[in-house]
């Protein structure tokens, strides 16, 4: 037995585990201390050659052991032979290099407390999972400094991440990572592995897959690399395989957990192919007005010939996966059309777009989009969904923009449109900003079908208002929403026609249905949008006023209570716009002191300026019915008066508590008053709060549970020092009901108990 054997010193690595601990745990807002760069600087060819680093069983190798020492470039280790035993078992299991194998089961047995005298199949199952433990870990750790390049990046092109992920890409990752994902969707089970170890060997390699297509995502999305022509088709082509059943993808979706991770590697896939077509630039050229051939494009008209080829041997009738990447195919080559100069005799002019389109259609293609942005793997995933939402964001924009969409309401596909859009933005501060900044090319054909939906503002406001209530995520955005809605705006209502003429004048005072008491005055000139029937018309007002205001009014009308989407939708943006910004809930509380007040015919009710708001949220409350929406409505309701009472305490408190929101009512002697003249006895509420909380947790998937809001809201009261005997009654009901009992409720989101519970 010789007493020193030397091996490759790339045979060796420190634990990808430990390292991404420590990335994990420091700062994305600022580059990496100079201990941590040193590290990911010495283990740049294991990032660059990635899992190949971990090599097969090799005979030199497996020779090495038998000597007392393993001398591995600057590292040495004693050869035990109890170990070195098992580091020969595991080698032919997980078919890894005998010395890798050593270090692997030396570092486990050291870390894990594991018997060093077992070779039971829990200490194999054990060995499995760390194993691949550390290889997800390696992935991770290349994921983690791409996006910690991409949070720095416009604040600092030169930082270090940056810099790593681009060498990592320059040195070759792209392909390696390509290659890598090949063999995964290849790779079949290892004979040497015990059966009872399938499920654990799927689900291992299904988040392999996962990991290398988050990589690869992040690296187009952020420019590391460009996909080419070429790189480009044969992602097309495992995607076809794929939904043709070719690969493995389908066969280890054996479990819920496979399954799930089966369907997200097909979808990181899909979303691969559609960032690829670089739909944002050749946006960019139709809005420069430059020509195809004169852009910066990365596809030669010889490569979209090709591409085209492939994709129209997806049938997405068969495959509806397949679907978004046919409708974005035809998005792409109808703006690539219209780039094309006239001059130019080109094979692509006889391609069909348009029946890309219906095939798409047809195959339920924008329903597939929906699908994914409400899977629940993506949402609690921790990969790279903002740049998903942006990629089907750009797509949905492009797709508007060259199909000049308009959401009428009998039409199903614009209505999946919207519904894809509100998913895309809500949620997503970045995309937010970026939507009403005017510099945004991409979310101009977005932003073209949002004032097409305000042009018909308040004849149709719900998905106007859906989609407003989408776009204010943020401070910024909440007050851009703000002041679309509050800026002087026209008025749309029926109207009947007697002529041809596109313009129209009121002879007398025109009701605006749904906003009783508001008029049209008699002389105003309107332009017709559409003809609704033999001789009634949808007509645009040439009248000033705030949306925001005519929203609150028609929430004010007792008599359209009944429509809940609408009354939903409305308080959710309100909601929104007051929790995100406290200078727009100070704005809507002093609305009624506006001019338009004065100038609207509230019924000769008798109203108190300063808590109109107030009032009309307490009056919507207690009017709800006893089931799940009112639940929902009962919560966003009391979470806009907690937020109110924050800023206006002394009022909102006196308005709310005069309100008497919860019907309580007071059992107590005659004479048991006490010294500060508020009463003691018994406190009763009316049932119908505590059966609005049961029906909340049990049926509700709101994010805003009832429970978190009454408890706020009461919160909020206390701290207002106020005294009063309904809030009194409102602490003892918290106390001695929701305390005592929440833990016994039946939830329908089992995480919303502790949220109860803390607060």
């Amino acid at each position: 037995m010789a007493d020193i054997s030397s091996v490759d010193a790339s045979l060796w690595w420190d634990s990808f585990t430990v390292l991404l601990a420590e990335l994990e745990n420091s700062s994305m807002s600022s580059d990496l201390p100079p201990n941590l760069t040193k590290k990911l600087k010495d283990n740049h060819a294991w990032f660059v050659d990635t899992l190949s680093r971990f090599k097969p069983p090799n005979q030199s190798s497996k020779q090495a052991l038998n000597s007392k020492t393993l001398k591995i470039g600057s590292h040495q280790l004693s050869v035990q032979p109890h170990l070195k035993d098992k580091a020969l078992q595991i080698s032919s299991i997980l078919l890894l290099d005998e010395v890798q194998s050593y270090i692997f089961v030396e570092r486990s047995v050291k870390h894990n407390d594991a018997a060093a005298d077992s070779m039971s199949p829990e200490f194999l199952h054990m060995m499995l999972i760390q194993y691949y433990k550390e290889r997800q870990c390696l992935l991770k750790c290349i994921r983690w400094i791409l996006m910690h390049a991409i949070h720095n990046g416009p604040v600092s092109e030169d930082n270090t991440m940056k810099e790593e992920a681009r060498k990592l890409f320059h040195d070759g990752l792209e392909s390696k990572l390509i290659l890598f994902f090949e063999n995964l969707l290849s790779c079949s089970y290892p004979e040497q592995m015990d059966v009872e170890l399938f499920t654990l060997w799927a689900e291992e390699t299904l988040i392999e897959d996962n990991l290398v297509l988050d990589i690869l995502f992040l690296a187009y999305y952020d420019s590391f690399c460009t996909c080419s022509g070429e790189i480009w088709k044969k992602f097309g082509s495992l995607y076809k395989g794929i939904l043709a059943g070719d690969y493995n993808l389908g066969k280890l979706a054996i479990t819920t957990e496979t399954q799930q991770l089966s369907y997200h590697a097909k979808v990181q896939l899909l979303l691969i192919l559609i960032e690829n077509l670089n739909l944002e630039n050749v946006l960019q050229m139709v809005h420069d007005e430059v020509p195809y051939r004169k852009g910066v494009s990365t596809f030669s008209m010889t490569d979209v010939q090709e591409m085209d080829a492939l994709v129209s041997t997806f049938n997405a009738f068969e495959m509806n996966e397949a679907g978004p990447l046919v409708l974005a195919w035809a998005v792409f080559l109808y703006l690539l059309l219209t780039l094309l100069e006239k001059d130019e005799n080109n094979e692509l002019m006889e391609i069909d777009h348009i029946s890309y389109v219906r095939q798409a259609f047809e195959a339920g293609s924008l329903r597939y989009c929906l699908e994914i942005l409400e899977c629940d793997i993506l949402k609690d995933y921790d990969g790279p969904m903002s740049g998903y939402r942006g990629v089907l964001r750009t797509f949905i924009s492009a797709f508007i923009a060259s199909y000049e969409i308009n959401l009428q309401p009998d039409d199903g596909n614009p209505t999946l449109i919207l519904d894809i859009l509100c998913k895309i933005y809500r949620g997503e501060e970045s995309l937010c900003i970026q939507f009403w900044d005017k510099e945004s090319f991409i979310d101009g054909p977005i932003r073209s079908l949002l004032c097409n939906l305000e042009s018909e503002f308040p004849f149709r406001s719900i998905e106007l208002v859906r989609l407003l209530s989408s776009l204010s995520e943020g401070t910024w955005p909440a007050e851009c929403v703000y002041n679309f809605l509050n800026r002087s705006v026209g008025i749309s209502s029926l109207f009947e026609i007697n002529s041809d003429s596109q313009i129209v004048e009121a002879q007398q005072p025109v009701r605006v249905p749904g906003v009783e008491g508001f008029f049209i005055p008699a002389g105003t000139h309107g332009r017709i949008l559409r003809v609704v029937g033999e001789n009634t018309a949808l007509v645009r007002w040439e009248y000033s006023s705030s949306g925001m205001f005519v929203l609150l009014l028609h929430l004010a009308q007792e008599m359209y209570l009944d429509n809940k989407d609408e009354v939903a939708f409305t308080l959710d943006l309100l909601s929104r716009l007051v929790s995100f910004n406290t200078g727009i809930c100070f704005a809507v509380m002093d609305i009624s002191n506006s001019l338009q007040f004065d100038a609207v015919d509230l019924m000769n009710e008798q109203v108190e300026k300063r808590v109109w708001v107030v009032e009309i949220v307490c009056n919507l409350i207690k009017k709800l019915p006893l089931n799940s929406s009112g639940a929902v409505l009962m919560s966003m309701g009391i979470k806009i008066l907690a937020i109110m009472l924050i800023c206006s305490p002394s009022i909102v408190a006196t308005a709310t508590l005069k309100a008497n929101l919860f019907d309580m009512t007071l059992q107590t002697p005659v004479f048991n008053v006490g010294s500060n003249g508020l009463s003691s006895g018994s406190w009763l509420l009316s049932c119908k709060l505590a059966r609005m909380l049961l029906i909340d947790c049990e049926q509700s998937s709101n994010d805003c549970p009832l429970a978190i809001s009454v408890l706020d809201f009461t919160i909020q009261l206390v701290e207002t020092g106020v005294e009063h005997d309904d809030l009194l009654a409102l602490i003892i009901f918290s106390l001695q009901y929701v305390l005592v009992n929440h833990e016994y409720w039946k939830y329908k989101m089992k995480h919303i108990r502790w949220k109860i519970t803390l607060k």
